[in-house]
């Protein structure tokens, strides 16, 4: 009776040391299974390329890289975009100043961005704007149109030269006002790899203003 009795331990404790070992085995095996899926996941993170920017038709076609020195968009789409960007980037009130300038850094160059800022300081200078709490809006007064276009002569990329008449409207706690600019505008190629619409300001020349300059009485 003595002898089952220890050979009923002597079984169990068997059962139990290799029901410990194969549980401890699938631990381990899982913990392996968890290290390498972490491992691979932090490598392909890593090591990711970066994502490609391209143009693509309205059918969803690959377009073909288009070089600098052509034009890439066709004259009336160059027309609408600028006349839908330079009321954009006179558009500013003392409460969102900083964020509305930076919305509107895409639509120029390096270059253009310093030529549009001096203009800025001129027509929608931060500190009066801040002053006199003041809202400025901007709308076309007329159509743009192009008078010249072709290789610009320093850098050898394609640009165009527009023109276009904007009023400038200005309002806050000392009245409204307005005045009407006449602009003349360089739009250049620019890659699409970081600005799908290819092209970008490169100039902006004031021919022309009347009316009310920001902070004078209207």
């Amino acid at each position: 009776m003595a002898d089952e009795e220890i050979e009923v331990v002597e079984i169990r404790d068997e059962f139990y040391r290799d029901s410990f070992g194969k549980v401890l085995l699938i631990i381990l095996s899982m913990i392996i299974a968890l290290g390498l899926l972490i491992g691979i996941s932090l490598y392909l993170y890593l090591n990711q390329p970066p994502p490609k920017t391209f143009m693509v038709e309205k059918e969803w076609r690959v377009q073909p890289a288009v070089p600098l020195s052509q034009p890439y968009l066709t004259t009336p789409d160059l027309l609408q975009w600028v006349s839908d960007v330079l009321p954009k980037s006179f558009m500013f009130d003392f409460m969102n100043y900083n964020d509305q300038l930076k919305d509107i850094t895409s639509y120029f160059t390096a270059e253009g961005w310093k030529v549009f800022q001096n203009q800025l300081n001129i027509y929608a200078n931060y500190n009066k704007v801040q002053s006199y709490k003041i809202f400025v809006s901007a709308v076309p007064a007329g159509a743009p149109f192009l008078f010249n276009q072709g290789l610009v002569s320093e850098t050898g990329i394609y640009g165009w030269w527009v023109q276009m008449p904007l009023t400038i409207n200005y309002a806050g706690y000392s009245g409204t006002n307005s005045q009407t600019l006449t602009l003349q505008v360089l739009v250049v190629r620019v890659s699409t790899l970081n600005n799908l619409t290819g092209v970008a300001i490169s100039n902006v020349l004031v021919v022309k203003s009347a009316g009310s300059q920001l902070g004078s009485n209207g």
